[in-house]
C-alpha cells in the first residue's frame, strides 16, 4: 500500500472520449440524495428531545441518558460557553475520556455555534498544546478525570461534569439562541502533516449533514451502535451523528472497555449491539473473543462496519463462517477526513472478493490520470472525490488546500470542487473500485494516517541524526525506522525522544542503526530493501528466545513477550510500549501469557502493569484471575456464565 505509482500510461492506451466518457463517469455517480431540508446535526437531535424525549440517547459506563437529558446537559455546556465569550465561529477544544460527557460536550459546542476541537487523550502533551496553538481556540471543554492536561491554556475552561448537575429541569434557560449556516464549520480533526505538524481539517455543517444524511440512507432505521473510535478519529463522526440524528442508541465504550475485546463481546451482548464499527484488527481481536466466550455474544449484530485498514480476504470469510446461518451484513467503507469520513462502500451479504465499493450517495468519484483525466476502466489511476461531503480544506493552510481541492470539471455546475487523495484505484469489472496503493509515502498504521516524511523529519531533527528513513511491517501495524547517526548515538533514547513529541502511532517500534541508507541505482533511497529489511526486523530469521533473568514464570512471561515483539532480549523491567509494543499487540501478548503460563490475565491488567517482572508478580499473587473475576472484567468463562444467567432471567420474565 506504501508503494510509490505512476500514472504514466502506456503508448497504445487510448484515453475515453464521447459515450466511453459517459460510461466512466456514470461509474463514480452515487445516487442523489433527497432534495430534502438539511438541517444541522444538532438540531435534529434538538427534534428528538421534543418528540421522543424519554428515549435512551447514550449509554457510557454505567450511566445511560435519554434525548431530553442529553439536550438538557448539552445546553447547559452551550449556556457556559456563551457566558465564557464563545461565540459563533469560533473553536472550541474538547478533550473528554469516552463517556456521555463526551457526547454533551461536543452537543454543547455545537449548539454554541462553534466549531469542536477534539483532542486525542493518547497524545503527549507537546502534540496536544500544538494542536491548540495551530487551532486557536476560544475555550476548551474538559471533566475532572482530563482538566489536569491542560494546565496554563490561557483560555477559559468548562468542565462538562460540573456542567450536568446545573439547573435541574431548566432546558433552554441561559441556552445561547444561535443560527448555524450550511458554510459554517461544524468541527476540525486534526492529521499529520507531511513535516510532523498537525494539520486541521474542516468540515462545515453542510458537508456534516450531506454525508450523515447519506449513511441514513444506506444505513436507515435507529441502531444500537456501538463506538469504539476516540472523538479525535473521524470515524466517531459517523457513530455519533449517524447514530443520535436516526433516534438510535449510542453505546461509548469506555477506554479500559476498547482496551479488552472480552468486555467489548460483553457490551454487545448487555446493550444488545445491532451494528459497529471499527478497524479491521480490532474486529478480528473481537471475533478471537467471541470464540472463546461463545458466539452468542455477538447474535445481536445486524450490521458490522469496517474502515480504516485493508480489509483482508480472510477476515470476510471468517465474518461469515462464524456468524453463520444467522445473516450478519459485512459493510467495507473507505474514505478520507478530507471528504467527511466516507466516500465508497462494499456490502457483502457472503464471502466474496474485496474491494473498496461504489459511492455513498451524493458522492462522486473519478479515477483519473496525472492531467486529472478519467482513464479506461481496468487502469490505475488517482482518485478523486467530489460531492456534497468534500470539506472546506486545511485551518490556515490556504497552499496546501488549493494543491488538494482542485476544481471539479466533470460536475456539471461552477464552483464545484473535488479532493484529490493521493490514492492509487482502478474500476473493475463488476464496476466497484479496486484499492492499490499510494502515491506518496503515507501509510495507515492501526487505522491512523501517518505520513512517513513527517516522522522522518522528526527523526532526522534529533541530535546526533544525520539521515533517517522509515518502513512500515507488512501488516501495516507498526513502524521500523533506520537512521544513520554519529558513532555511539543509541536507538532507545531515539525512541523516546520521539515519544514526546509525536502521538504515539507515529513513534517506530524499534530503530535499527545503519552506516548507510541503502540506495536504488538512481541513488534514491532503496524503500524496497528497507521494506524487506523491516520484515526481517518482526520475525524473519531465527525464532526469538527471552533472555529474563529471575525465576520460572518470570522467564516464561518473557518469552510470551519475545514472541510477541520479536525480540530475543527482553529485560524485565522495561516497559512493554518502550520496546515497541502497541495496543493491538496488547491483544496477542494475553494470548501468548495464556500459552506460556497457563493464565489469561485481563488486558486491562496488562495495561496496568506493563513490565515482565510486574505481570509476573500479577500472575503469580493470583491478581489476573481475581481482576477478570470482578464485575467489572469479562473472563471468557465468568463472560458465559452471565450470559446464561441473563438467558435464564430473561426466560423466566417470558413466563
Amino acid at each position: 500500500m506504501n508503494a510509490s505509482h505512476s500514472l504514466d500510461m502506456p503508448p497504445e492506451q487510448v484515453l475515453p472520449d464521447g459515450d466511453g466518457l459517459d460510461e466512466l463517469l456514470s461509474l463514480g455517480l452515487g445516487t442523489p440524495l433527497p432534495e430534502e431540508e438539511r438541517p444541522p446535526v444538532h438540531e435534529l437531535v434538538a427534534r428528538l428531545a421534543r418528540t421522543r424525549p424519554d428515549g435512551i440517547a447514550v449509554h457510557s459506563g454505567g450511566e445511560a441518558l435519554a434525548y431530553r437529558d442529553l439536550h438538557a446537559w448539552s445546553g447547559r455546556i452551550a449556556a457556559r460557553l456563551a457566558a465564557a465569550g464563545v461565540a459563533s465561529g469560533d473553536r472550541v477544544a474538547v478533550l473528554a475520556e469516552p463517556s456521555t460527557a463526551m457526547v454533551a460536550s461536543v452537543l454543547g459546542v455545537l449548539r454554541a455555534g462553534a466549531a469542536y476541537v477534539p483532542l486525542d487523550l493518547g497524545h503527549p502533551d507537546g502534540r496536544i498544546a500544538e494542536v491548540l496553538r495551530d487551532a486557536r481556540v476560544a475555550a476548551a471543554v474538559v471533566t475532572p478525570v482530563t482538566a489536569p492536561r491542560l494546565p496554563g491554556l490561557g483560555v477559559p475552561l468548562v468542565d462538562a461534569r460540573d456542567a450536568a448537575g446545573d439547573g435541574a429541569g431548566e432546558t433552554e434557560t441561559g441556552v445561547p439562541a444561535v443560527t448555524v449556516t450550511a458554510g459554517d464549520a461544524a468541527y476540525v480533526i486534526y492529521t499529520s502533516g507531511s513535516t510532523g505538524e498537525p494539520k486541521g481539517v474542516v468540515v462545515e455543517h453542510g458537508q456534516l449533514a450531506a454525508s450523515t444524511l447519506a449513511r441514513r440512507l444506506v444505513y436507515p432505521g435507529p441502531a444500537a451502535f456501538l463506538l469504539v473510535s476516540p472523538l479525535a478519529f473521524d470515524s466517531s463522526v459517523a457513530g455519533l451523528w449517524g447514530t443520535l440524528t436516526a433516534g438510535g442508541r449510542l453505546v461509548v465504550a469506555t477506554a479500559d472497555e476498547v482496551r479488552d475485546p472480552e468486555r467489548l463481546a460483553g457490551l454487545i451482548e448487555e446493550h444488545r449491539v445491532t451494528r459497529l464499527l471499527c478497524v479491521p484488527s480490532l474486529y478480528r481481536v473481537l471475533l478471537d473473543a467471541a470464540e472463546r466466550a461463545g458466539r452468542h455474544v455477538l447474535s445481536s449484530l445486524e450490521t458490522v462496519v469496517v474502515a480504516g485498514e485493508a480489509l483482508p480476504e480472510e477476515l470476510v470469510k471468517r465474518h461469515f463462517r462464524l456468524h453463520h446461518p444467522r445473516p450478519v451484513t459485512l459493510v467495507n467503507e473507505y474514505g478520507p477526513t478530507e471528504a467527511t469520513v466516507w466516500a465508497s462502500y462494499r456490502r457483502f451479504d457472503g464471502p466474496g472478493p474485496v474491494s473498496i465499493g461504489v459511492p455513498v450517495p451524493g458522492v462522486r468519484l473519478y479515477v483519473l490520470d496525472e492531467t486529472l483525466r478519467p482513464v479506461p476502466r481496468g487502469t490505475e489511476g488517482e482518485l478523486c472525490i467530489g460531492g456534497a461531503g468534500v470539506s472546506r480544506g486545511y485551518l490556515g493552510r490556504p497552499d496546501q488546500t488549493a494543491a488538494a481541492f482542485v476544481e471539479d470539471p466533470f460536475a456539471g455546475f461552477p464552483g464545484a470542487r473535488m479532493y484529490r487523495t493521493g490514492d492509487i484505484v482502478r474500476w473493475n469489472d463488476d464496476g466497484t473500485l479496486d484499492f492499490r496503493g499510494r502515491r506518496d509515502h503515507q501509510v495507515k498504521i492501526r487505522g491512523h494516517r501517518v505520513e512517513l516524511g513527517a516522522v522522518e523529519e522528526a527523526l532526522r531533527g534529533l541530535p546526533g541524526v544525520r539521515d533517517a528513513a522509515v518502513m512500515p511491517d507488512g501488516a501495516h501495524t507498526r513502524l521500523t525506522g533506520f537512521v544513520v547517526a554519529v558513532p555511539g548515538t543509541l536507538p532507545e533514547p531515539l525512541r523516546e525522544q520521539l515519544t514526546r513529541r509525536l502521538p504515539e502511532v507515529m513513534v517506530p517500534a524499534r530503530i535499527e542503526m545503519l552506516d548507510a541508507l541503502p540506495v536504488t541505482v538512481n541513488g534514491k533511497v532503496d524503500r524496497a530493501a528497507l521494506s524487506a529489511a523491516a520484515e526481517r526486523s518482526y520475525g524473519g530469521g531465527e525464532p526469538a528466545q527471552a533472555v529474563a533473568r529471575g525465576d520460572d514464570l518470570t522467564s516464561r512471561v518473557a518469552a510470551a513477550w519475545a514472541e510477541v515483539l520479536k525480540r530475543r532480549h527482553v529485560p524485565a523491567d522495561v516497559n512493554f510500549f518502550d520496546l515497541g509494543g502497541n495496543s493491538l499487540a496488547m491483544f496477542q501478548l494475553q494470548d501468548a501469557l495464556e500459552r506460556h503460563t497457563g493464565t489469561r490475565p485481563s488486558v486491562v491488567s496488562l495495561f496496568r502493569r506493563t513490565t515482565v517482572a510486574a505481570q509476573a508478580a500479577l500472575i503469580r499473587d493470583g491478581g489476573a484471575t481475581a481482576e477478570a473475576a470482578r464485575p467489572g472484567g469479562r473472563h471468557p468463562a465468568g463472560l458465559a456464565a452471565r450470559a446464561r444467567r441473563q438467558r435464564a432471567r430473561g426466560q423466566e420474565s417470558a413466563r
